[in-house]
């Protein structure tokens, strides 16, 4: 019989799909292969442990986090950008929820103990990122000067989680709250 190869995305959306499922405890090896249809031991072919595969998917996730922040960063009209940033911010939600699952990690390795200290300091990148796109928009007179930056970065990080009871998708929930910040909610 012939081994099925796993493909590195079909891995990373797997893996993705059982951390927001069951959470880190919920997280092994059985699960996933049973997910993708693969053997227990195919997996250990890529990964030596669940803490390597999911500080792995999470370095993966941050990378493509971090590249679009970068193209949005580079926009020189502010009010593209703090739109683009909403739409970037709600793409990535679940990006908390995962980000949560690091003080989680048991795992003592090399490899591991790295991409903690790397995730942290990914982290505090986007915040001071976001930071600069604002500060953008204030210089350019899209949002109020007078709020303070860190209020408006906090604002930005708790409304882009919506409520599943809501049934739109992430474009529409973006212009909403797109609408809300930068009109208001006055008539």
């Amino acid at each position: 019989m012939t081994r099925k190869k796993v493909q590195s995305i079909e891995l990373m959306q797997a893996t993705e799909k059982l951390l927001l499922e069951q959470g880190y405890g919920g997280f092994n090896f059985t699960a996933l292969s049973k997910l993708l249809g693969i053997g227990r031991s195919t997996l250990y072919e890529y990964y030596s442990s669940k803490d390597d595969m999911i500080v792995a998917y999470m370095n993966e996730l941050m990378v493509h986090y971090t590249d679009e922040l970068a193209t949005i960063v580079s926009v020189k009209n502010a009010k593209s950008q703090l739109f683009q940033l909403i739409e970037l911010m709600i793409k990535y939600a679940h990006i908390h929820s995962i980000l949560k699952i690091i003080p989680l990690l048991q795992s003592d390795s090399e490899v591991v103990v790295e991409m903690k200290k790397k995730f942290i300091t990914d982290h505090i990148h986007i915040i001071k990122e976001i930071q600069t796109i604002i500060d953008h928009c204030k210089q350019e007179k899209v949002v109020r000067e007078e709020i303070p930056t860190d209020v408006l970065t906090n604002l930005l990080f708790n409304t882009i989680n919506k409520p599943t009871s809501l049934k739109v998708d992430n474009k529409a929930w973006a212009k909403w709250i797109w609408e809300i910040i930068y009109t208001g909610m006055k008539v």
